[in-house]
């Protein structure tokens, strides 16, 4: 472990929402899709807002003029799948922890991401959940501690591309969110599952 508890505690937190994926199932851009008069992204950015300093965007992809002022930071080149976008934070912004949430959750609640805040502690890298109790973690909304750029650099250098292996990592811890908070990881990947949702 590097810094000690009193740095841990200084840096402040920022929320990153995830885009720019191809979203080939659902066939287009699911940052965009309509819900309650709003898109995803900018439910999620709201409730990123309510729980970090600042808020920013990863990946390419147009926005709603709404969010036309929130910074941005593009992919880092070579990369795929989230890391692109989690690992271009941490070289942005190196002196932040990070709430991360995907652009497709649609039932995100405010109540998860305080949730995972609850959860830091000196020593702690990055809160994983894992719903299941399976051992499977969900890197896509979860708390990186800004100390977390040592692994996260790893796995950039190994060509290490799944978020998965940070489970084993010293410092990561994977808690089950209570049963009440669970569908905020529920993502949707498809028209089909759009479908079923009551928008």
């Amino acid at each position: 472990m590097t810094g000690n508890p009193d740095q841990r505690a200084s840096a402040p937190v920022w929320g990153c929402v995830l885009i720019g994926g191809k979203s080939i199932r659902m066939g287009r851009p699911k940052h965009l899709i309509y819900q309650e008069d709003r898109t995803w992204i900018e439910r999620t950015v709201a409730h990123l807002r309510l729980c970090a300093h600042q808020v920013i965007i990863a990946g390419a992809g147009s926005l709603p003029p709404a969010l036309a002022k929130v910074p941005r930071v593009d992919d880092v080149f070579g990369l795929e799948g989230p890391l692109t976008g989690i690992l271009a934070a941490f070289r942005r912004y190196p002196n932040v922890s990070w709430l991360v949430a995907a652009c497709d959750l649609p039932d995100l609640e405010e109540g998860a991401l305080r949730w995972l805040l609850a959860n830091r502690a000196p020593g702690v890298m990055a809160v994983l959940p894992d719903l299941a109790g399976d051992g499977r973690v969900e890197p896509l909304l979860a708390y990186y501690d800004r100390q977390c750029r040592s692994l996260l650099e790893t796995m950039a250098a190994t060509g290490q591309r799944r978020m998965q292996w940070l489970r084993q990592a010293a410092g990561v811890i994977t808690p089950q969110p209570p049963l009440a908070l669970r569908s905020s990881w529920r993502n949707v990947n498809t028209p089909q599952e759009l479908g079923k949702l009551a928008l």
